[in-house]
């Protein structure tokens, strides 16, 4: 009789379904993201494959963000040395971005920037630029993963970022440090402060490309509609259009995370706040057509979406989309969202204890008697 021998699977193919299992991933899935076959990650997965080669550890340890300690390989780095390779990197991770996977893309996204802060030690322009572009990925994802306090957290990734952008003089990789340091600093409620570096982005880095500066124009149309400054708004707010439609959306230094369809969700989330609702809506449709057909603009969409009704003449309706997008927004990380839909909650607060305190007068006065009927 011939003996059975039983398959034994590897710790990193044990890791990779657990990984996979932990995160809802099909096989698909996690294999697009390795960049592997389905077939060779069942292999993997099942031991019918050992997987048992130290770089081979290594690159899928940095494509998921792990120490590679977890799939069983000593922690001796092996790290993207090349700009292409870095490139490819954080294409990844803005990929997982696009997909609202934000735990994961931070995950990815911090262990590429420590491994590259230790490895470039020189002043080599082009590493020192994909550097710079991995700061500017790492605080954009930590932003998008944090509530509107812990921003210093990301703006510490952007401050990197502008010394790298001085050191090798690019204005465009500049300009996008100051202006994103400036919105954390909106989010802080600092608003003078966010002006100052959203201006200097603007009027200090006359060779940043037309995406960068349509971006940081676009945020500081923000800044000025919360100071009231509606006139600077309305001009920001133009120039910001116009400028979206001037550059190569698949080539973006913003990584596509400024379009005609970021501008028209930042119209529809601007006039929701101020209570014009039916042009709110109107802003939002065009933003929704406009925008990838993605979870992460998705769930930006039916944020604001939400907002502009519950300020608005549905309140009922932004309800209820608040409440469903409320449970996506935490099973997938973007606390930034969730700072919104809590600002519309305070909103009904303050609403309710507004009208609590308009009838009370009338209340007092109205129940000395009981009524049944009249």
């Amino acid at each position: 009789m011939v003996a059975q021998h039983r398959k034994e699977t590897s710790l990193a193919g044990q890791f990779l379904k657990s990984y996979r299992e932990k995160h809802g991933l099909t096989q698909e899935q996690l294999a697009y993201d390795l960049n592997l076959e389905p077939r060779t990650l069942r292999a993997y997965e099942n031991g019918e494959r050992p997987l048992n080669n130290v770089k081979e550890l290594h690159r899928i340890a940095d494509r998921l963000g792990v120490e590679p300690e977890q799939l069983g390989v000593a922690g001796a780095l092996y790290v993207p040395r090349t700009p292409e390779e870095i490139e490819e990197a954080l294409q990844h991770a803005w990929e997982l971005v696009e997909e609202s996977r934000l735990r994961e893309a931070r995950a990815v996204i911090e262990r590429l920037a420590h491994n590259l802060r230790t490895q470039i030690t020189s002043e080599n322009p082009a590493l020192l630029r994909s550097l710079a572009q991995t700061y500017h990925a790492a605080g954009y994802i930590v932003s998008e993963a944090t509530k509107a306090g812990e921003s210093y957290e990301a703006m510490l990734y952007y401050k990197e970022m502008e010394t790298i952008a001085r050191l090798i003089k690019d204005d465009t990789l500049l300009n996008i440090a100051l202006t994103y340091q400036g919105d954390m600093h909106r989010r802080l409620g600092n608003l003078d402060k966010a002006a100052t570096l959203l201006e200097a982005a603007r009027d200090t880095t006359p060779n940043a490309d037309s995406a960068a500066l349509g971006n940081g124009i676009q945020l500081l149309a923000r800044v000025y509609l919360r100071k009231g400054d509606m006139k600077g708004f309305d001009r920001a707010m133009k120039e910001s259009e116009e400028l979206s439609y001037s550059f190569d959306q698949g080539a973006s230094s913003t990584r596509g995370h400024y379009s005609p369809g970021t501008v028209y969700e930042e119209y529809g989330r601007s006039y929701g706040d101020l209570g014009i609702t039916d042009k709110a809506l109107e802003y939002l449709d065009r933003a929704q057509a406009n925008l990838p057909k993605t979870k992460f603009w998705e769930l930006l969409i039916a944020t604001s979406r939400a907002m502009a009704l519950i300020r608005g003449s549905d309140m009922e309706a932004g309800v209820k989309i608040a409440v469903e997008v409320t449970q996506e927004i935490k099973s997938v990380g973007v606390l930034r969202y969730l700072d919104r839909i809590t600002l519309a909650n305070k909103y009904l607060e303050n609403l309710e204890r507004k009208i609590g305190n308009v009838r009370k007068p009338l209340a007092d006065a109205l129940y000395e008697d009981k009524v049944t009927d009249y």
